[in-house]
């Protein structure tokens, strides 16, 4: 399996395309991105919960967990147990 890569062509308001040919949680991931990028999600503060965002998109929470690890693998947020997945300040 080679690098997975954040599809391009998504914004902080695009809506989750399970039809389309990126897997839903990389679009979630590239939807939170957008968010946190324009400054929906300031650093040092959480994203929405996992329960929350599950709610927004419709999806499960395994998925919305699979996202947030991964957006913690590539150094965009950090999962605090019993906290939240907070937004890391940026380079």
């Amino acid at each position: 399996m080679g690098e997975v890569s954040i599809p391009s062509g998504y914004s902080a308001d695009s809506e989750l395309d399970h039809e389309g040919p990126d897997p839903v949680w990389l679009q979630l991931a590239a939807i939170l991105l957008s968010r946190i990028e324009r400054g929906d999600y300031p650093e040092n503060r959480p994203i929405p919960s996992i329960a929350g965002l599950v709610q927004e998109f419709g999806i499960a929470r395994g998925t919305v967990q699979k996202t947030t690890a991964f957006l913690e693998d590539r150094g965009h947020v950090r999962i605090v147990p019993g906290k939240g997945v907070f937004v890391l300040p940026r380079d």
